[in-house]
């Protein structure tokens, strides 16, 4: 018999199979993309827990959540508004290193000196993956202080604490510029801020009702999330809270088109519909960007009833309720 010779392919049978290879990858794209995803939106959710873990760590040897940022100078000793009388800016994120199995690192800072002090100044580049969110392309290795080009760069990272209900809710309690103001200890009502010292008992609300910590993506401007505190260049004291604090009255995941205030105040991320946050019970949700929410200011008009309690807060919506540990407001589903 004669053997048959394989007959190749015409150019015709060659375009379709190349079109139906084509449709194949663009059908399979998206759910490689989507498993993609969901790997890093739980590798994220596994590092909220590993710092929530890490709040109750500290909490239970010191019987305090941990500053939100060092703020006025020495413990206890008062400041005002004037940059000489703040101190170095550490940050929460600092104190916790022992408790997410970085003691050798934390024991190689004096957080008593500036971050930049030859002592610290190498070591504040250091990165820590626990505080990273892998879907934010946007963040930056390393950033430098206070918007400049300073060579002393701080690591980033992708978490910020509650730092209350209301703009400038993190203040300090021994900041005499602003500590006399009506309504201040309502007013200062997050879990972590200027030199605070907030225990379990002071979460009156709740700890399943009060967020703890959150993500925050990044904008490339001053106040994306440093790592280890962040410092003013010229003064060389703290600065620009809002890298390790945000606020529960701007909205969640914000449209790129929002003002610098919206986004430089907030929490966002990049997973789909919403970001992850780490409660003071120790849980984490995923808490959707549609919840209802408001921008309820503290100022001039709102001090004498801040909750907007004569009107059964109706002006202070579910997901700023649930930055305040003790506003006494009710938290529906969220």
């Amino acid at each position: 018999m004669r053997a048959t010779r394989a007959r190749g392919f015409t150019l015709i049978e060659l375009l379709v199979v190349i079109a139906i290879i084509a449709i194949l990858i663009a059908l399979l794209l998206p759910a490689v993309q989507q498993a993609r995803e969901a790997a890093r939106r739980t590798q994220c959710k596994n590092n909220l827990k590993q710092i929530s873990l890490a709040l109750h760590n500290y909490h239970d040897t010191y019987n305090t959540f941990p500053p939100g940022q060092v703020y006025c100078k020495g413990s206890g000793v008062a400041c005002n508004g004037s940059r000489p009388t703040w101190s170095y800016g550490w940050t929460w994120t600092t104190f916790l290193l022992p408790y997410i199995d970085q003691a050798p690192l934390f024991n190689r800072f004096n957080t008593s000196l500036n971050l930049y002090d030859p002592i610290n100044v190498d070591l504040i580049k250091t990165p820590n993956p626990a505080y990273q969110c892998a879907s934010d392309a946007s963040r930056r290795p390393t950033v430098s202080p206070s918007g400049t080009t300073d060579p002393r760069v701080l690591a980033t990272s992708n978490y910020c604490a509650n730092g209350g209900s209301f703009a400038n809710s993190f203040n300090s309690p021994n900041d005499v510029s602003v500590n006399t103001a009506v309504g201040f200890s309502s007013w200062v009502n997050g879990v972590l801020g200027r030199d605070s010292k907030i225990n379990l008992r002071d979460i009156t609300d709740g700890t399943s009702n009060t967020l703890a910590v959150g993500e925050v993506t990044h904008y490339n401007f001053t106040w994306d999330p440093t790592l280890y505190g962040h410092w003013d260049v010229p003064s060389g004291t703290a600065c620009c809270s809002l890298i390790a604090m945000r606020h529960g009255n701007q909205k969640l995941n914000p449209p790129p088109t929002a003002s610098q205030v919206v986004r430089r105040e907030g929490f966002h991320s990049f997973h789909e519909g919403g970001a992850q946050f780490a409660i003071c019970d120790g849980s984490v949700r995923f808490i959707s960007e549609n919840i209802q929410d408001t921008n309820r200011q503290r100022d001039a008009t709102t001090q004498a009833d801040q909750f907007d309690t004569a009107n059964g807060g109706a002006n202070y919506g579910l997901y700023q309720r649930l930055f305040s540990r003790a506003d006494g407001m009710v938290i529906g589903e969220f």
